[in-house]
């Protein structure tokens, strides 16, 4: 998809979403959602400005707001933005705005502006890495000297890995929404390091096997559900610190990157 379609998907998905769906065009995973904003949380501060890139109907956003000095919200779609402010209202914060706006066209927000920047699944909606690329810049540019860059996106080289545990056990394979581009290792690891420290990379992979892999497994034919016990459940296991490593199945990661002092 361009650019300009995958806007007006966000838009029009904006339009049917009711802010109290559980399962959402922006977090058809809630279990997912709540590890990767767990990872979060744990490394926001008290005394930090923040950007959040493709904040969609700010589910997660009004949770680090609370958190964190202030925080602006981006998205592409006036849709989830409007969501996003009345959500944000019912919630009476008063540290968090929104601006409509492109992760491509940020430019004009100002240079070393933010203590931290967050991108919560929304490098994977730009259709190219040469836009991905672009976009890595920018977050770059509006950091301040040794900010960070809390970034969950999925990549492709694990889902491969997943995808060969499914077929093993006579599953289909997970295909990527027409929306979506995932990372690829060989792009972006090597080009990420010409602007930041990468400090850590924490995974989801017993999660994601569990709800990708054993669920599906434990109700066929049935189809499996995101927001079911299973689960639940699973995202229990992926919190307790089992020290149990599935990352090569974890095709969404959480890297946390330090910005590079000149």
């Amino acid at each position: 998809m361009e650019l300009d379609d995958i806007r007006k998907h966000w838009e029009q998905a904006g339009e049917r979403l009711s802010m109290t769906d559980v399962v959402t065009p922006t977090s058809r995973d809630p279990h997912l959602g709540r590890l990767e904003q767990s990872n979060i949380l744990n490394l926001l501060k008290g005394d930090q400005d923040v950007l959040e890139i493709g904040c969609g109907d700010a589910q997660h956003t009004v949770r680090y707001a609370r958190q964190v000095k202030s925080i602006l919200g981006l998205d592409v779609a006036a849709s989830l933005i409007r969501l996003a402010e009345r959500r944000a209202a019912t919630e009476g914060l008063k540290n968090v705005h929104f601006n409509c706006r492109s992760v491509l066209h940020m430019t004009p927000l100002g240079e070393e502006t933010f203590d931290c920047v967050i991108s919560q699944r929304c490098l994977i909606n730009l259709p190219t890495w040469q836009h991905q690329r672009e976009a890595l810049e920018q977050i770059f540019r509006t950091l301040k000297p040794g900010g960070l860059f809390l970034m969950t996106e999925g990549f492709e080289e694990e889902l491969q890995e997943l995808n060969r545990a499914r077929h093993a056990v006579g599953l289909t394979e997970v295909q990527v929404v027409s929306y979506n581009r995932n990372l690829r290792h060989s792009e972006f690891d090597v080009f990420v390091r010409t602007l930041f420290d990468i400090e850590a990379v924490k995974d989801y992979g017993l999660y994601l096997f569990c709800s990708r892999v054993f669920h599906p497994i434990a109700v066929r034919p049935e189809q499996p559900r995101h927001d079911s016990h299973l689960n639940e459940a699973a995202a229990v296991l992926a919190s307790a610190g089992l020290g149990v490593s599935m990352k090569q199945y974890s095709y969404n990661l959480m890297y946390v990157l330090r910005k590079q002092h000149s």
